[in-house]
């Protein structure tokens, strides 16, 4: 197996469905990328990112190479990670399906799961025509370089004709070689959302506690909200009430609209 799952000694729990998936030999010209996104509890995240690099990594680099790792940690614990591979194209698909395994086994599942495809196909006959075009007029120049009698104006223009198709039989081979190696390697991109373990339980019951404590959160959060909101304005009522009371307030109130002020009984 490609990935060395955690607990070998016990079965590991089916996937919840199938995922879909595409084989090369079915589409031997498409350059195939595929996508996966993972639930997994928070706790799990790291060490099923580092199981993902560490089966890569024993493949060797000519098989499968690291192109990018990331891992965060947000408010509330809520982790978040992502890990980027360029597999063997023939190895790419057991690759994902024993990677999904290996998330299950670790009480996660898989969210969603995307395979795109480029049809190189054309790309690779446009290119090995234009090199058999640029090959045959070379020949053909080559041969009418050597006749004898050739003015100096034409043999220039031939000259440069013969460089300008030089130049395109190299791009031609270069598009070529470029679309063999995208043909060869495959893009993974690997996804990782943590959670709250509840959330992905099957505990039947795991989802309406999941839900109580979100809205209690909820409700703690709002509380606090209010009282964010309102506690200033009644502390500034408070106040205002406070100065409102002193006698040399009050007095000065009383000049100001002209009426006795109070006096102490």
């Amino acid at each position: 197996m490609l990935l060395a799952l955690a607990g070998c000694s016990e079965k590991a729990p089916e996937a919840p469905y199938e995922a879909p998936s595409v084989s090369p030999k079915s589409a031997p010209g498409v350059a195939f990328t595929y996508y996966y996104d993972f639930l997994l509890p928070n706790t799990a995240v790291a060490s099923i990112q580092e199981q993902h690099a560490s089966a890569c990594e024993k493949l060797g680099p000519a098989r499968c190479r690291i192109k990018g790792l990331e891992f965060r940690v947000g408010r509330g614990e809520d982790t978040r990670a992502s890990l980027d591979l360029l597999l063997d194209r023939d190895l790419a698909r057991s690759f994902g399906k024993e990677g999904v395994a290996a998330v299950v086994q670790a009480g996660g599942q898989l969210s969603s799961q995307t395979i795109t495809g480029e049809d190189l196909a054309p790309k690779l006959a446009q290119a090995a025509q234009a090199a058999a075009e640029a090959e045959a007029r070379l020949i053909e120049i080559d041969q009418r370089l050597k006749q004898p009698g050739l003015g100096d104006r034409e043999r220039t223009q031939l000259q440069e004709e013969a460089s300008t198709l030089r130049r395109d039989k190299s791009n031609a081979k270069v598009n070529t070689s470029d679309a063999q190696v995208q043909l060869a390697s495959t893009p993974m991109h690997l996804h990782y959302q943590g959670i709250a373990a509840l959330a992905i339980s099957d505990n039947p019951f795991a989802g309406a506690i999941e839900a109580m404590m979100s809205s209690g959160r909820m409700m703690v959060w709002t509380v606090l909200l209010g009282l964010g909101t309102a506690v200033p304005w009644i502390l500034l009522l408070l106040a205002c009430l406070l100065v409102w009371r002193l006698p040399s307030v009050r007095r000065l109130i009383a000049i100001v609209s002209g009426t006795k002020p109070p006096t102490k009984e």
